[in-house]
């Protein structure tokens, strides 16, 4: 593919016409853009990757690794060698056998594809037409950024300080979510739901000696009011029964100032099971950093633990692969931190790194892959074995090597021009490869563990 203009013009337009992409649904609402706005579409930048000094990280003995060739033999998409998805597997065997009365949770961590809910929205359409529906999960009470979305519900608000994990100045205290949005008498956000299904609405705030009042109303009446004044300053959960067929929900600050992060949209458990959520925690421009050091480690691992979660998704590297530096010095630390840091929070849950997709660069009239990724790519599959994670390879997945130069020339494209973000149609191809691995893993474990299973069982009706 060649140039028929110069390079910078090409450039320039291409940045004009994914500022267009992003922007479109806004234009098309009649919705105004601040300058703002404008700015934060690109917002990530080299300052992001040096908040903190690099810290060493105790890595496990190399005689532990099996030595393996990459050329040897092709890798699974999805890595498990070590049994590390058997918690997430077992859990789904339990809603299978209808022994479970608890919703399987999955808490996917991302970047800004994931801020969309691009990828994980199909993914969890896709798990709860197999799995049942437990509800739409966690999500952010306002946009921290003017293209934050989820599928199915549409969020506004007006009045809130809006802080998040990137770049933020409020010491790690981001909630769940990553976004923290503090409000005085009047901030009131409105989520509109396509869905009338979901049962209850869970408000996450920060409770503290100056804490104010939050009124939480569904289709304009008004429901429980949450008082978020408490002696001590702590994470802190409310809830409130949706009455049947609401599909709107509406928070407003009624006295004093509140800290919130998010609500919880979930479904009551019926004859068909538990149901299972995925939690799409996207952060515009975020890295691994955001985990490995940036989030209060006290309040997250509260957050965590209160959420239940069965599978925690690790899925950055995309905005790492622009600093071949980092990459190369101080990327595997920081992933390993990450983990480590997830693991202490939840012992039992599974934790998958899931690789990011590929990423195309325009050199010499060429659409090329940024060499940055398969070395990423490389040390997330091996970081994962020697951690004792699943590694799901979305870039191998994708097709490997000048992926996007192959999604930007199809027809319909299937990549933005600034050959990072997936069209919806890209997006549903990784996310039914990801499901895919998850179902054959899924069969896997229940061919090695329901046998065994049902041995025991016998032996002890046999008693």
């Amino acid at each position: 593919m060649k140039n028929r203009f110069p390079i910078h013009a090409l450039l320039t337009a291409a940045s004009f016409l994914l500022a267009l992409w992003l922007i479109y649904p806004y234009l098309h609402q009649g919705k105004e853009l601040s300058q703002q706005f404008v700015a934060e579409i690109f917002d990530f930048n080299e300052k992001n990757m040096q908040l903190l000094p690099r810290v060493a990280v105790p890595q496990p003995p190399r005689a532990l690794v099996p030595a393996s060739k990459p050329t040897e033999t092709p890798h699974p998409l999805l890595h498990d060698a070590n049994g590390s998805m058997d918690h997430f597997y077992a859990s789904l065997l339990e809603l299978e056998q209808r022994r479970r009365d608890q919703p399987v949770r999955v808490a996917h961590y991302g970047d800004s594809p994931t801020t969309a809910d691009l990828i994980t929205g199909d993914v969890r359409e896709l798990l709860q037409e197999r799995w049942g529906d437990a509800g739409h999960g966690f999500i952010l009470i306002a946009k921290p950024w003017a293209w934050y979305n989820h599928r199915n519900v549409d969020v506004s608000g007006s009045g809130w300080t809006i802080d998040t994990a990137v770049g933020g100045k409020r010491n790690g205290e981001y909630g769940y979510g990553g976004a923290v949005f503090d409000g005085s008498t009047g901030a009131k956000s409105r989520l509109n739901l396509t869905d009338g299904g979901h049962t209850k609405v869970e408000l996450s705030y920060m409770a503290s000696p100056s804490g104010g009042l939050v009124s939480i109303s569904a289709n304009g009446k008004q429901l429980k009011t949450v008082d978020t004044r408490a002696d001590d300053r702590t994470p802190a959960f409310a809830e409130a029964d949706l009455p049947a067929g609401s599909h709107t929900i509406d928070l407003k600050v009624s006295e004093g100032k509140v800290r919130l992060f998010g609500v919880v949209l979930s479904k009551a458990t019926n004859a068909e099971g538990a149901g299972i959520t995925y939690d799409s925690l996207g952060l515009n421009g975020a890295t691994t950093m955001v985990l490995s050091r940036i989030f209060n480690q006290d309040l997250w691992t509260t957050e965590l633990q209160h959420r239940s979660l069965d599978l925690v998704i690790i899925n950055y590297g995309t905005n790492e692969s622009g600093f071949q530096g980092f990459v190369e010095n101080q990327y595997e630390g920081e992933l390993r931190m990450a983990i480590q840091r997830i693991r202490e929070a939840l012992p039992l849950a599974s934790i998958l790194v899931m690789s990011p997709m590929d990423r195309g660069e325009r050199m010499h009239g060429e659409i090329r892959t940024m060499p940055t990724i398969p070395q990423i790519v490389d040390i997330q599959r091996r970081v994962a074995s020697e951690t004792g994670c699943g590694f799901f390879d979305t870039y191998d997945a994708m097709g490997g090597d000048s992926t996007m130069e192959r999604w930007y020339d199809s027809q319909p494209r299937m990549v933005a021009a600034d050959l990072i973000h997936p069209s919806p149609k890209g997006a549903r191809i990784v996310a039914e490869a990801l499901v895919n691995q998850i179902n054959a893993g899924y069969m896997s474990y229940k061919q090695r563990h329901l046998p065994q299973m049902e041995t025991a069982a016998s032996r002890q009706i046999g008693k």
